[in-house]
C-alpha cells in the first residue's frame, strides 16, 4: 500500500540503528537513531488514540526540530490528518486557519506557549494543546501498552498544507498519503544510507517537508536541524552537510559572500570554510534561479539541480538531477507526472496531483477540471523533454525566497485604511510594493502630505505583525485611479502606469 506507515516502516526497518536526525542545543550536537525515532512516532501515534483521537485534524505550529518531527509521523502513519501551519504568522491568521482547517488538536511551539491560552479562547473546537518539547513525553505515555493503530488508506488525506490563494483567501491543500508516498518514490535520486542532509527551510512547507524529511528519510540520510537561517554557515561548518535543499535567495545571498572572498584564496578553500567542506549537490526550486549561479557554484565544486512544484502536486512536479540535468530547465517531468498545456499554461495530472482545496469547492473546480491541475505558470518543453518557465497566467508573486504571495490577501488588509481609496500589491526587486491611489476627500481635507503619512504609519503598523516575506517594502502614492477593464476590475498588467483614465 502506498501510504506514509508503509514508507516509514521501510525507512526505520532498512536504516535501523543508523542516526535519523542531528540537532544543536545550545553548542552540544544531538542525534537520534531510526530506531529511537520510531519508538517516539510509535508513541506519539499511540497517544493520539488513547486521547480519543482518530480521523481527526491536528495542527502543528513550530520550526524544524526532533520533536515536530516525530509528531508530524506521529499524526499521519496512523488515522489523522496533519494541519502544519507557518509558525511565523500573526496570531490572527493562525487562529483563522486553525478554525477553518478544523484542527481538534495542537502542537504548538515552546517559544508560543503562551499562544495556548488564546487558543483556547478562540478556538473551541480545540480540545487538547501540547507543547513540542520534552513534555511530550506524557502524551507518549497515555498510549503505553495500548494497541498500535493502523496506517491510514492511500485515498485518505495525509496532510493539509495551506498556500497562498488568488481570492485573498489562504487554501487548504488536500494531500492523500498515495500524493506524499508517491511524490517520495517519483523524485529520481539516491544516496547511500548515512549520506548527510542539512535543512534550512520551513518545515511546514511542502518542499522541505516532503524532500528534506520524508525523501531524505527513505534514502537513509542524516537530515540536520538548521535553528536559524543567520546560523546557516556556522551550523553547514558543524554538520558538513552533503546535500542540500536552498532556494534562490539563499543560493544569491551566499555567492555575494563567496564573490567577497580575495581572488588570491583558492575557492577550494573558500568552500570549504562557507559549506563545511562536504557540500556537493544543492537541489533549489520555489523560484526561477538564473544559470548563472548553477556555472558560479560549479567553480566551488557545487553542482546545483532545478526543479519546479507547488504544494498542489505534493510538490515536486519536475525536477534536474545528477545523471540527468540541463542548466536553465526545470527539469524532466517525473515518472508518475504527465503534462499538457492549454493557451501555453502547465497543466499537470498524476498520481501526485491533489484531492482538491479544503472546503473550497469553487476554488478546487477553478484549478482541478478532468484530472488535470491548472498550475497558473506558462512554459514549454524543448525538444529533449525539459520544462521551462515564461510566464504566469495567476495573480500569485514569487519571491526568490520561494513565498508564494497572494497580493489580493494583503491589498485587503491595507483597504482598511480610510486614507487608501485603491492599492495593489506587486513584486519589485525581490520584495513588494504597495501602489495606492489614496483617498480623495481625505487629500482634499487634509493635503497630501499629511495623508501619505498617515498611509505610511499604516503600512508600518501592518509589517508589524507579519513575517518577512509579506511585509510592504516599497510605496508609490498614485497621482490617478488604476486603470480599469470594460467589469470595471483593475487592469493589473497595466498598474505601472499612471495616467488619467
Amino acid at each position: 500500500m502506498m501510504n506514509i506507515r508503509s514508507l516509514w516502516d521501510k525507512c526505520k526497518n532498512d536504516h535501523a540503528g543508523l542516526p535519523a536526525v542531528r540537532w544543536l542545543e545550545k553548542k552540544d550536537v544531538r542525534e537520534i537513531s531510526y530506531t529511537d525515532l520510531d519508538k517516539a512516532v510509535t508513541a506519539v501515534r499511540k497517544g493520539l488514540c488513547a486521547e480519543g483521537f482518530s480521523k481527526q485534524h491536528i495542527a502543528l505550529i513550530g520550526s524544524s526540530s526532533v520533536y515536530w518531527i516525530q509528531t508530524y509521523l506521529g499524526i499521519t502513519t496512523g488515522d489523522n490528518v496533519a494541519v502544519p501551519l507557518d509558525v511565523n504568522l500573526p496570531n490572527e491568521d493562525l487562529l483563522d486557519l486553525l478554525d477553518r482547517s478544523d484542527s481538534q488538536a495542537l502542537f504548538l511551539s515552546p517559544k508560543l506557549a503562551g499562544f495556548a491560552d488564546t487558543v483556547k479562547e478562540s478556538c473551541p473546537k480545540i480540545r487538547k494543546i501540547w507543547i513540542l518539547d520534552e513534555s511530550l513525553e506524557g502524551l507518549k505515555e497515555a498510549g503505553s501498552g495500548t494497541q498500535d493503530v493502523k496506517g491510514s488508506d492511500e485515498e485518505s488525506i495525509a496532510t493539509i498544507i495551506f498556500t497562498s490563494g488568488t481570492t485573498g483567501k489562504s487554501k487548504g491543500v488536500m494531500l492523500t498519503q498515495k500524493n506524499l508516498s508517491s511524490n517520495v518514490e517519483a523524485v529520481q535520486y539516491t544516496v547511500d544510507p548515512g549520506c548527510v542532509l542539512m535543512s534550512v527551510l520551513p518545515i511546514h512547507h511542502a518542499f522541505c517537508l516532503v524532500m528534506d524529511w520524508l525523501k531524505g528519510f527513505s534514502l537513509g540520510a542524516v537530515v540536520c536541524v538548521n535553528d536559524s537561517f543567520l546560523h546557516m554557515v556556522r551550523n553547514m561548518g558543524i554538520y558538513k552537510p552533503e546535500v542540500m535543499l536552498m532556494v534562490p535567495l539563499m543560493i544569491e545571498t551566499i555567492y555575494k559572500k563567496l564573490s567577497a572572498a580575495s581572488p588570491l584564496i583558492p575557492k577550494k578553500v573558500v568552500a570549504k570554510k562557507a559549506f563545511g567542506g562536504s557540500l556537493r549537490i544543492i537541489f533549489t526550486g520555489g523560484a526561477h534561479l538564473d544559470p548563472f549561479y548553477i556555472d558560479k557554484f560549479r567553480e566551488y565544486g557545487i553542482d546545483i539541480y532545478e526543479g519546479y512544484g507547488m504544494s498542489e502536486c505534493s510538490p515536486v512536479i519536475t525536477s534536474n538531477t545528477p545523471s540527468d540535468h540541463r542548466p536553465g530547465s526545470i527539469g524532466r517531468p517525473l515518472p508518475n507526472v504527465e503534462i499538457k498545456f492549454e493557451d501555453g499554461e502547465i497543466l499537470v495530472r498524476g498520481s501526485s496531483v491533489m484531492k482538491g482545496y479544503y472546503k473550497m469547492p469553487r476554488e478546487t473546480e477553478k484549478t482541478l477540471k478532468d484530472g488535470w491541475l491548472h498550475t497558473g505558470d506558462k512554459g514549454y518543453i524543448d525538444e529533449n523533454g525539459f520544462l521551462f518557465i515564461n510566464g504566469r497566467v495567476k495573480n500569485l508573486i514569487i519571491l526568490s525566497n520561494g513565498e508564494n504571495i497572494s497580493p489580493e490577501e494583503i491589498e485587503n488588509k491595507l483597504a482598511l485604511s480610510p486614507y487608501i481609496g485603491e492599492v495593489i500589491v506587486t513584486g519589485e526587486n525581490n520584495g513588494l510594493t504597495a501602489r495606492i491611489y489614496p483617498e480623495r476627500e481625505a487629500v482634499e481635507t487634509k493635503g497630501t502630505d499629511k495623508v501619505r503619512a498617515s498611509i505610511e504609519s499604516f503600512i508600518e503598523k501592518y509589517n508589524k505583525n507579519q513575517p518577512t516575506y509579506r511585509r510592504i517594502t516599497g510605496l508609490v502614492i498614485r497621482n490617478y485611479p488604476f486603470l480599469r477593464n470594460a467589469t470595471s476590475k483593475i487592469i493589473r498588467d497595466k498598474v505601472l502606469e499612471d495616467i488619467p483614465a
